[in-house]
C-alpha cells in the first residue's frame, strides 16, 4: 500500500514524466559550471549484465543503477571509466564550497526535455544551478533516501583520470531524514524537499583534507526493504578534483565501493515501517560507513523515531 505522502510524491511526477536522474553538474564556491563539465560521462545506452531478476538489463542515462552491477558503474556510472581520460580536473582549494544538481534527463535533451521547453541552465532564481518556469521540481529528487557525497584519492603518482575508484572512499557529507510529527508518516527524507525546486546539496570540502587528486562521489540511495526484497536504488556520479592545501598525507580509512554499498551493507536497506514513513529502525545509520569530519570518523547516525 502506498502511503499519501509517497502518493503525493509520485504524483508530483507526473509534469517531468519520471523520477530518475543523474547529477550532471558541479558548482564551485557559488558558480555553476558548464553541465557535465568535471563530471565523468556515462555510456548511454549500456548492458548491465548481473541486473536484478525481471530488471531491465538495457539501461539509458538517467536509470538507476543497483549494487549488483558491474564495480564500475557502482562506483561512478555505467562505463565511467571509457570516458574518464576526457573528463577535465577541477581545482579547488580545502575548504572551497561545492554542489551537484540533479538533472533527470540525458544530455541529449540539454535544451528540451520533452513537454518542458524551458529549461534554463543560467539566471535562475537563488542562484541554482537549473530550473523551468513550467516544472518548477524538475531539478529535484524524487525519490526517499539520503544523498550522500565521498571521496577517493587516486594513488600516489597516478592521475586521476586513470584511477577507477577502487582504492577506499571517505564520505564527508549526506542530507538523511528528520522526523516531523505533524505528518501521517512523520519520518521524511530531506532531500525530497526539493519537490519545489528549493532543495540544495551544498557542502564543504573539509579544511583538512590533503593535498591531491580525488574522485569526488555524490550518489542518491533510494534504499530497499529487507520484508519485501525491494531493490535499492543508486544514482551516482563522480567529479575529478585536485585538491589545493597545506595538509599532506592521506584520508582516514574508509570503504570499499562496490562492497561497502551491497544490498546488505548497513542503510542501504530498511524495514516497511521506515520505507513508507512510520518510524525509524532502531539503530538505524546511513549508508557509505561512518562521516569524516575533518578530524575524526564518526557514526553517521539517523535520528530516532
Amino acid at each position: 500500500m502506498v502511503t499519501l505522502t509517497l502518493l503525493a510524491t509520485f504524483i508530483g511526477l507526473a509534469s517531468v514524466g519520471q523520477s530518475h536522474m543523474n547529477f550532471a553538474r558541479i558548482a564551485l564556491n557559488g558558480e555553476w559550471q558548464t553541465p557535465t563539465r568535471f563530471i565523468r560521462n556515462r555510456t548511454t545506452p549500456f548492458v548491465e549484465p548481473h541486473s536484478p531478476p525481471a530488471f531491465v538489463e538495457n539501461r539509458n542515462y538517467v536509470d538507476p543503477t543497483y549494487p549488483s552491477d558491474l564495480p564500475d558503474s557502482v562506483r561512478c556510472g555505467r562505463d565511467n571509466v571509457a570516458h574518464a581520460q576526457g573528463t577535465e580536473i577541477l581545482k579547488v582549494k580545502a575548504g572551497d564550497t561545492l554542489e551537484f544538481l540533479p538533472v533527470p534527463f540525458s544530455p541529449l535533451n540539454w535544451n528540451t526535455y520533452n513537454e518542458v521547453p524551458d529549461v534554463q541552465w543560467y539566471n535562475c532564481s537563488g542562484g541554482r544551478g537549473g530550473c523551468s518556469e513550467e516544472s518548477p521540481n524538475l531539478f529535484s529528487i524524487l525519490h526517499p533516501g539520503p544523498v550522500i557525497v565521498h571521496l577517493s584519492k587516486a594513488p600516489a603518482g597516478q592521475d586521476v583520470r586513470a584511477y577507477d575508484g577502487s582504492g577506499e572512499w571517505v564520505k564527508i557529507y549526506t542530507v538523511g531524514l528528520e522526523i516531523r510529527p505533524e505528518l501521517e508518516e512523520p519520518v521524511f527524507w530531506l532531500p525530497l524537499d526539493g519537490n519545489n525546486g528549493s532543495r540544495r546539496f551544498i557542502f564543504k570540502l573539509p579544511k583538512q583534507t590533503p593535498a591531491g587528486q580525488y574522485l569526488l562521489r555524490v550518489d542518491h540511495i533510494w534504499p530497499g526493504v529487507i520484508q519485501s526484497g525491494i531493490v535499492p536504488q543508486l544514482y551516482p556520479a563522480c567529479a575529478h578534483i585536485e585538491v589545493e592545501s597545506a595538509i599532506n598525507g592521506e584520508l582516514p580509512a574508509g570503504i570499499k565501493i562496490p562492497e561497502g554499498l551491497s544490498k546488505t551493507s548497513p542503510g542501504i536497506s530498511v524495514s516497511d515501517d521506515q520505507y513508507y514513513g512510520r518510524k525509524v529502525d532502531a539503530g538505524y545509520v546511513y549508508p557509505g560507513g561512518p562521516m569524516w569530519d575533518g578530524e575524526k570518523l564518526v557514526e553517521d547516525k539517523a535520528p530516532s523515531s
